[in-house]
């Protein structure tokens, strides 16, 4: 069983398989959200596909280079996110907005193509570590990020995001979406299985850039003011 942000779905009824959707300059992390409007022909007949389905899709980041890849596939990273699209919202000549809900880390293993987008098999990637590592230092996260509402007030939610209750995975995931990490780190990132050390490089990273004022102040960070944050 895999939980999100407001979803719950039973990944032992998961065939293994699933679309991929690789992204130039998305890293798509688990326990996040992602909108994506959906307009390319083979994306819309995916979404379609998807929908007649299991509503999974695995979501990858391209690898460097992959606009040089005009004549075959670009490639991409194995490592992944496999999704469950949440919200579609029909749109004229069959475009559409999603609204993808991450469920798990996968790799992800290219087959055969059999349709005009690309499908693979998934392997789920659990993270790794002990309990009371992660609770002491979801503490220290959330220490960080108090003094950083202490520096930006009105720009940095800290009370909803402690009335919220959220896990250390979903508090590292939705920080690493937030800040401006380039890709490349954003995407080592997400293939760190040990969630303490993501969170810790990630903290670091807070620690860097607090006296960047004017970085934190554009962060804009939402609120969870909706289901999907509960």
């Amino acid at each position: 069983m895999a939980e999100s942000l407001g979803f719950t779905f039973e990944l032992t009824d998961f065939s293994g398989e699933a679309p991929i959707f690789p992204l130039p300059d998305v890293v798509f992390f688990p326990k996040t959200l992602l909108p994506l409007h959906i307009f390319e022909p083979r994306y819309r007949q995916m979404i379609r596909d998807v929908l007649a389905g299991e509503r999974l899709v695995a979501i990858t980041l391209l690898q460097e280079g992959w606009e040089h890849h005009q004549e075959q596939e670009s490639p991409f990273h194995s490592i992944g996110t496999l999704a469950y699209i949440e919200e579609v919202e029909p749109l004229e000549d069959g475009k559409s907005n999603i609204l993808l809900n991450g469920l798990v880390k996968v790799h992800i293993t290219e087959l055969p193509k059999t349709a005009p987008y690309r499908h693979g098999a998934m392997r789920i990637i659990q993270d790794t570590a002990e309990r009371w590592q992660i609770n002491q230092e979801r503490e220290r996260l959330l220490q960080r990020f108090r003094r950083i509402a202490e520096l930006v007030r009105e720009n940095f939610p800290i009370r909803d995001i402690e009335q919220a209750d959220m896990s250390l995975e979903t508090l590292v995931n939705l920080m690493a979406t937030w800040l401006p990490i380039p890709l490349n780190e954003k995407q080592k990132l997400l293939e760190i299985d040990n969630i303490v050390l993501r969170s810790e490089i990630v903290r670091e990273f807070l620690r860097q850039k607090m006296d960047d004022l004017s970085l934190l102040n554009t962060l804009h960070l939402p609120t969870p003011d909706n289901p999907h944050w509960n």
